[in-house]
Formats: structure tokens, C-alpha cells, sequence
């Protein structure tokens, strides 16, 4: 399957549920899922779910946690924004 580019909106998707979940699941690219299928189930319905997955690429759980990995490899200073900061807490 050719790769397709991230859209605006993938993009915009990861980093909602990023923002959406607690610090020390952050950077739990299960969690970014899980959280990412739950935003487009409430967001969609029925044929427009099926037509905004194909259209973003995030038709299998395989391509979403891909395309969450691709976000961190683009801003990997995102990765270890949040434990950093928590670990500068606790010092």
C-alpha cells in the first residue's frame, strides 16, 4: 500500500488527543489511539466515518499508531516534553 502523506487534519487529530490525556500518557502511543478513535467515532457517524478514515489514511489501528509515530518522528521534541517536565517537578 503507498504511503499518503499526513494531512492537516491527522495532524490536528494527534495533537487534540495528545492535549486530551493525562501527563504520564502523553507519549503512550496506545493511549494517543485509543483516544484518537474515540474523538472520530463521537466526531462522525456511519458512511462520513468511513469517508473521513479513507480520506485520512486511518482506516486500521495499524495506520493510525503509524501515523502517530510519524508525528513523533517530525516533533521529537514533543516526546519528552512531558516527562521532562515531571521529572524536573519531582527534583
Amino acid at each position: 500500500m503507498e504511503k499518503k502523506k499526513m494531512t492537516r487534519g491527522t495532524k490536528k487529530l494527534v495533537e487534540d488527543a495528545i492535549s486530551q490525556l493525562e501527563p504520564s500518557k502523553k507519549n503512550n502511543t496506545n493511549a494517543i489511539c485509543e483516544k484518537m478513535v474515540e474523538m472520530l467515532v463521537d466526531r462522525f457517524d456511519g458512511a462520513n466515518l468511513d469517508y473521513q478514515l479513507k480520506r485520512m489514511d486511518l482506516e486500521t489501528t495499524g495506520r493510525i499508531i503509524e501515523k502517530i509515530d510519524e508525528y513523533f518522528q517530525k516533533h521529537p521534541n514533543l516526546l519528552f516534553e512531558e516527562t521532562d517536565s515531571q521529572e524536573l517537578a519531582t527534583t
